[in-house]
């Protein structure tokens, strides 16, 4: 039961998973950077065969950035929708880094270990009841 006037704290395990969306946001806005810089480079050099693939996804991966940043910001709001948008993000992210770990990239265990950590830690029972009011 929570005291009038006294503002509820956020759990440990969702404070550190926020930190983590917020990492992922920023590391997706720097990687969508430079898709599109290595893009705009290779077609201004006349190399710009497979440049719309390259562009899509420099799009999305800004485009997840500035939906983690917007969850980041309002975590605090206590919404559920923020949960949940989480959610989806990370299991796209963990369905990716399996998919490029199956094609021999083992560069991408980092990012299936960091995605199941804050898929893990905004699924758990503390963040249900924190974004649920």
């Amino acid at each position: 039961m929570t005291t009038p006037g006294v503002k509820a704290q956020m759990p440990t395990s969702v404070r550190l998973a926020l930190v983590g969306v917020w990492v992922q946001a920023v590391l997706n806005l720097a990687a969508g950077f430079l898709l599109l810089a290595l893009v705009n480079d290779a077609a201004d050099h006349g190399q710009d065969e497979g440049a719309g693939l390259l562009r899509f996804l420099a799009v999305l991966s800004l485009l997840i950035a500035g939906a983690l940043l917007l969850c980041g910001v309002f975590a605090g709001k206590r919404s559920n929708g923020i949960r949940v948008t989480v959610i989806v993000i990370e299991a796209l992210s963990l369905l990716i880094g399996v998919l490029g770990l199956l094609q021999g990239g083992f560069s991408a265990l980092p990012g299936i270990v960091f995605a199941l950590v804050v898929l893990r830690n905004f699924s758990a029972v503390e963040a249900r009841n924190w974004f649920d009011r």
